[in-house]
């Protein structure tokens, strides 16, 4: 009942009624001590009930008894009031750390944050750290990067391309400990890469190491086409027909972009070469038919490579939670099954904006602790509940289930001519904006789709209404399946988008 831990060995019953036990090391102790690390005030043995933490382990013991100045709200668990001198973890670190009892504030060279009254150095290495950082593992495999990252004691400035937490996205100070992962240059908080139990594994070895670096490099070269025509221009090879899983009809390499051409594999419209097919009308953006066969996809648990498919159904993506068409990168647990859409299997943590000067940095509602009560600059919609690309030092927040992956130009029935997706007024628009398809006011500084020869300028949710992601043909035996999804419908975001238009126009004329 003192330490709370089970008693195996020779007990004390005190009372039988109540059942409570003692350890009999734990009947012995004593019920005042001094403290080296409190040396103003005796510290007495009783019960926590203003819940405080340890201030060596920092952790909260709710039952049981501990050490207490009640004066000073100072605490110390019973085992943390001899904590062992010396601690040795080869596989951490090559030498042993010794104990410092010391009541003064420290920065721990290991993970970073402060520390109080009981460190552990290394006098070979001038390290002092936590207790509890002695044992951080030197390797892990964490879910939110792609490569095994390594555990440093510092990092400086030219080895890295941001000194911001690619978790947290707040500073990381180089000259303490971090997780850095040198192919990329992508450094993480010591915290924020251990903060969840499944969300990396530690890696024992440096064979370990490159053996996981290998595999994962080898899951990325298996292709999912055949080459059946190629030609040499110069030293490049460029393949001009190939037979792709995803289709029955080989594809053929094309630079001629008809109006409303879409990919079949991620619903996104062709501007670029791409493989079609010259019988159906089958088309891939080149970029999508040499999609990797296997993919390991980052922020899953499951960090087996996933396997690209073609379903024969919509699916909703696991990340963005949006109903989508096309390829889809599946996890192959039997106890899972996870489809993820192209765009969220391929992940970009750092993203350049044509709506915004500085880079945009993803902070996904998976992980975000950050106080998320901002506005969505394209739409005018709060960011809350969403993932959003976001430059910290402006306040500009994208959210990235939809307003991201906005399409370039949109084809409205009522103008002959495409709609392009704005991002700024310009001197020609009207002080009070306005919708020309639902004829309601416009948020000034929010994205919008404008015809330049015509000067039509409509509201997001009002372009997308009527527009349908690509039609997917499905074979099954002899037998065709075709379906196509309105943009209003991938998602319950849009939806959610024409009620901030009601809100923002009543606003509006309140203001009037």
């Amino acid at each position: 009942m003192l330490c709370m831990s089970k008693v195996f060995t020779t007990v004390y019953y005190i009372s039988h009624d109540s059942r409570f036990y003692l350890h009999k090391k734990c009947f012995e102790l004593p019920l005042e001590i001094n403290h080296l690390s409190h040396r103003c005030h005796s510290l007495f043995l009783q019960f926590n009930s203003d819940h405080l933490p340890c201030k060596i382990c920092f952790e909260t013991q709710n039952r049981g008894l501990f050490y207490c100045c009640s004066i000073c709200k100072f605490s110390l668990h019973i085992e943390c009031v001899s904590p062992p001198p010396i601690v040795e973890e080869p596989s951490s670190h090559e030498h042993p750390f010794t104990r410092w009892l010391r009541a003064s504030p420290f920065n721990c060279d290991a993970c970073g944050t402060l520390g109080n009254y009981v460190s552990y150095i290394c006098s070979t290495c001038n390290l002092m750290v936590h207790k509890e950082c002695i044992s951080l593992p030197r390797i892990i495999k964490n879910v939110w990067h792609e490569h095994p990252i390594s555990h440093k004691y510092f990092v400086i400035d030219n080895e890295c391309k941001t000194q911001d937490c690619t978790i947290c996205h707040e500073e990381v100070n180089m000259a303490c400990g971090s997780y850095y992962c040198s192919e990329c240059k992508f450094i993480i908080h010591v915290n924020c890469a251990l903060q969840e139990a499944g969300w990396y594994y530690k890696i024992d070895s440096k064979d370990d190491f490159d053996k996981l670096n290998a595999m994962l490099e080898a899951s990325t070269l298996d292709p999912n086409f055949l080459v059946t025509k190629m030609i040499k221009d110069g030293e490049n090879v460029i393949n001009t027909e190939i037979k792709h899983f995803s289709h029955h009809h080989n594809l053929v390499l094309s630079d001629e972009v008809k109006d409303r051409m879409y990919c079949d594999g991620c619903s996104q419209i062709i501007l670029t070469p791409f493989y079609g097919c010259l019988e159906c009308g089958f088309s891939l953006h080149r970029s999508c038919a040499e999609l990797p066969k296997k993919k390991q996809v980052l922020g899953h648990i499951h960090q087996h490579p996933f396997n690209l498919i073609f379903p024969n159904c919509i699916f909703k993506c696991a990340f963005c939670l949006i109903c989508c068409t096309g390829f889809a990168y599946v996890c192959k647990d039997h106890s899972c099954s996870d489809h993820y859409c192209v765009r969220c299997a391929d992940i970009l943590w750092y993203r350049e904006s044509r709506g915004h000067e500085h880079l945009l940095a993803l902070h996904p509602r998976h992980i975000t602790n950050w106080q998320n009560d901002y506005f969505c600059n394209a739409c005018g919609g709060s960011t809350d509940g969403f993932s959003v690309y976001r430059c910290k030092a402006c306040n500009f927040n994208v959210h990235y289930e939809v307003c991201s992956q906005l399409p370039e130009i949109v084809w409205d029935k009522a103008d002959e001519h495409c709609l392009v997706l704005t991002y700024t007024e310009d001197n020609d628009h009207s002080e009070h904006p306005y919708c020309d398809i639902c004829e309601r006011g416009r948020t000034p500084h929010t994205w919008f789709y404008h015809c330049a020869n015509c000067g039509t300028a409509v509201h997001i949710p009002c372009a997308l209404g009527d527009q349908t992601m690509p039609s997917s043909t499905h074979s099954i035996g002899d037998a065709e399946s075709k379906y196509t999804i309105h943009w209003r419908c991938s998602t319950i975001f849009i939806r959610a988008l024409k009620g901030r238009i009601k809100e923002v126009v009543d606003d509006d004329d309140d203001h009037i």
